[in-house]
């Protein structure tokens, strides 16, 4: 707990120590600054406690996504962009992001130590924020491969309820989470309208966790709905291969009672039933419109700030 604290305040609290020495008697820090520092430190550790979260709930259900894809052809196609993602490329979003405070301090020309206290903050949270917007891009990427194969071992009764769905669908919803809140305290207005160096900034930020947001709440889940919705319909082709699943609405009433009828009917329709009744995603697809649509509601808050 210490060490995530440290991580978290502790560029903020170098930056008030020195201020109040002789050295940085001149940096005449404001209220709103410290308040800066503060909400800088608390997103650091929101960022820090989501990444932490994220890495240790699939490692604990790794073997569930084994289970879901171990039978692909497609198997290591399909885990390759998490384990390339490792090395350089993983440190490249961080420090390029962490570069951008100071590229903007350099286009400014405002070079007093208050600045630059200001500044190294904002590198630290960026450069934060790189490496788990880099972990929240790279792992979806294999809900998009899985679109694309027919060989994953789903439950064949429920498949949106198959251990793997669930972990992944979950996982992406407790990310999604994190970022809607995110974008959410961006939209906070007036917070530090009289600060032109963070307000240049958060028009990006909130770009970028709406962005993050819709790619890991809305589009990757929408990839699992659809793998799971193709098993469903697939099986319920295989079940209603006759012409009596064919009704016309004219004819539906003597149709069904002729199907009643038939020997082996009853437990096809409850079979059929069943795979027509069967969710799509573990948590239901009609929180996914609410999340797109809350996300969509804070761009209007947005624009309207």
């Amino acid at each position: 707990m210490f060490r995530l604290m440290l991580l978290s305040y502790g560029p903020g609290l170098i930056a008030v120590a020195v201020s109040v020495t002789a050295i940085g008697g001149a940096w005449d820090l404001s209220g709103e600054d410290l308040l800066l520092f503060a909400l800088l430190g608390t997103v650091n550790g929101g960022m820090l406690g989501a990444a932490s979260l994220a890495w240790t709930f699939p490692l604990r259900r790794l073997g569930t996504i084994d289970d879901l894809i171990r039978e692909s052809a497609h198997r290591d196609r399909i885990v390759s962009p998490v384990l390339r993602g490792y090395g350089f490329w993983q440190a490249s979003l961080p420090i390029a992001a962490a570069v951008i405070p100071f590229i903007v301090l350099l286009m400014r020309g405002d070079f007093d130590a208050r600045n630059i206290a200001i500044t190294a903050n904002l590198a630290w949270s960026m450069l934060f924020l790189g490496n788990v917007s880099y972990w929240l891009i790279v792992p979806p990427i294999m809900a998009i491969l899985m679109r694309k194969c027919t060989d994953l071992s789903l439950r064949w009764n429920d498949p949106a309820r198959t251990p793997g769905i669930r972990t992944l669908s979950e996982g992406y919803a407790y990310s999604a989470i994190f970022l809607a809140l995110g974008a959410f305290a961006v939209t906070l207005p007036g917070l530090f309208g009289g600060s032109p160096l963070l307000g240049s900034y958060l028009p990006y930020l909130y770009g970028l966790l709406l962005g993050l947001s819709l790619w890991v709440g809305a589009f990757t889940q929408f990839m699992l709905f659809t793998i799971t919705r193709r098993f469903r319909l697939r099986m319920m082709d295989t079940l209603a291969g006759n012409d009596a699943y064919l009704l016309s609405e004219v004819r539906a009433t003597e149709i069904f009672e002729k199907v009643r009828a038939s020997e082996n009917a009853p437990s096809t329709r409850a079979a059929y039933d069943m795979f027509a009744g069967a969710p799509s995603l573990p948590y239901g697809t009609g929180l996914i419109v609410q999340y797109a649509a809350a996300i969509f509601g804070s761009v209007v808050g947005f624009l309207l700030q």
